[in-house]
């Protein structure tokens, strides 16, 4: 049932959504950080490695997230509007378009991962350990897409609790799995970098299985038989795809340019990576709460619009940005005041620490600010079905501001690491400002399955 902007009951009903999806992004992070803190107790070059493979992984993540984003969009106001028949063959419409991605993507790193980290770094040490990583975390790609999709679509219906039970139980198992392959502990090899690629892996592809069986088994909504998930005419095709390209095109643009981010600042030198990597992790941390506030937006905004109630999608996405923004900064305020402690659990060089250290301060400070960036393009105007303005929005921000202001300050202006990592961070600083203009425009509510109309 749609929750009313006005209703006693809107942060209660809130908070049923947030706190599930804010406990699995903050687990998901914490375990990233935590792989990072073992891999740094091997030095700058491991943390270096894992890094830039880790980016190819990023760049078929944000594309599969785009594709389930797309289809989340949909989804959200069939779900308002009480259209389950409509909501699974999306669902199906999502398994094609991910799985597929994810086939071309093993393919590449299986076949050509020299390739790919050559495209980062020309350090021998660092492409070596990288190839190796990448060589194995490989085989999981297929997995993870499935695994994505379903998680979507059933956020998509407001159940966020069993996806977060699910990968919690994972992600804890995970870090356990890869502490025993990194340093060979409880009677398993020592495998280093191999060992975290291995566990990792395992680890995807086994919640994949687990969260599907417990969602036939359970008789989700989202559970539907082949045909109901196939069974898919050229006119549903044509109604959706067009919207559902869009932001896949979106994420995986996006993507790219985070790719540039990683390759112009790879060229500053092995150190400034590792702390730019070390950085990222902490980071992502820190914005487990804003991009908990986006997905909840993204299903509540779209169940008013589904539900013809589009007052309420404008009010409670008022209301979401203003807890996104107050929260992200405080959680920004409490990164400046931890960050030295933080990094005393990492083994990286001190010329790394001292970067990391100045970058994490830039970080903390703009934390509220780039806790927009999310609410509008994942939340608020996406889920709205504003979704071409949104594309622009992000993929603009990028490629227009952010990857010329960091080429000039790396290359041009020899810069501090700090005002590198400002330059990052300015393509946040410019999705915030227009993204607001345009959702107090109200021109983003639409309601995209009623009829054909563009997106």
């Amino acid at each position: 049932m749609p929750i009313h902007s006005s209703s006693p009951g809107f942060m209660r009903g809130f908070l049923r959504l947030f706190l599930p999806m804010a406990t699995q992004n903050l687990f998901f992070n914490l375990i990233g950080l935590i792989d990072m803190m073992m891999i740094g107790q091997m030095g700058d070059v491991p943390v270096a490695a894992v890094g830039m493979a880790a980016q190819f992984y990023f760049l078929l993540n944000l594309t599969l997230f785009g594709i389930a984003s797309g289809a989340a969009v949909f989804a959200a106001q069939y779900w308002g509007g009480k259209d389950l028949a409509s909501l699974r063959r999306v669902l199906g419409m999502c398994l094609i378009g991910g799985v597929s991605a994810a086939l071309g993507f093993s393919l590449v790193a299986l076949l050509a991962p020299g390739w790919v980290i050559s495209l980062y770094t020309q350090d021998p040490a660092v492409a070596d350990q990288g190839v190796a990583y990448l060589h194995i975390i490989g085989w999981s790609y297929v997995f993870t897409a499935v695994t994505i999709s379903f998680v979507s679509m059933l956020r998509a219906t407001g159940n966020t609790r069993l996806p977060m039970l699910v990968s919690v139980g994972f992600l804890c198992c995970n870090v356990l799995l890869n502490y025993s392959l990194i340093f060979g502990k409880f009677g398993l090899p020592e495998m280093g970098i191999r060992g975290a690629a291995t566990g990792t892996a395992l680890m995807r592809t086994l919640e994949c299985l687990i969260f599907l069986l417990i969602l036939y088994l359970s008789r989700s909504p989202v559970a539907g038989s082949l045909r109901e998930l196939f069974h898919i005419d050229r006119q549903f095709i044509g109604h959706h795809v067009k919207l559902i390209f869009i932001i896949f095109i979106n994420e995986f643009v996006w993507a790219l340019g985070v790719n540039v981010y990683n390759a112009i600042i790879a060229r500053a030198g092995t150190a400034t990576y590792a702390a730019y990597s070390v950085t990222a992790s902490i980071v992502g941390l820190g914005l487990f709460y804003t991009m908990a506030c986006a997905m909840t937006s993204s299903i509540l905004v779209g169940h008013a619009i589904g539900a013809g109630k589009p007052e309420d999608a404008y009010q409670i996405g008022g209301k979401i940005l203003n807890i996104s923004f107050v929260g992200a900064a405080l959680i920004g305020l409490l990164l400046i005041f931890a960050r030295v402690p933080l990094l005393d659990l990492y083994q990286v060089s001190p010329e790394a620490r001292a970067s990391a250290t100045a970058m994490l301060l830039v970080a903390g400070l703009t934390m509220g600010l780039r806790g927009l960036d999310a609410m509008f393009v994942v939340g608020i105007l996406r889920s709205g079905g504003d979704t071409r303005f949104s594309a622009l929005l992000d993929v603009g921000s990028i490629w227009l501001a952010g990857i010329p202001a960091l080429a000039l300050m790396v290359f041009v202006l020899r810069a501090p690491v700090e005002w590198i990592y400002f330059a990052v961070v300015l393509e946040s600083l410019v999705k915030g400002v227009i993204g607001l203009a345009r959702f107090f425009s109200r021109r983003w509510i639409r309601n995209i399955t009623a009829s054909p109309a563009s997106a």
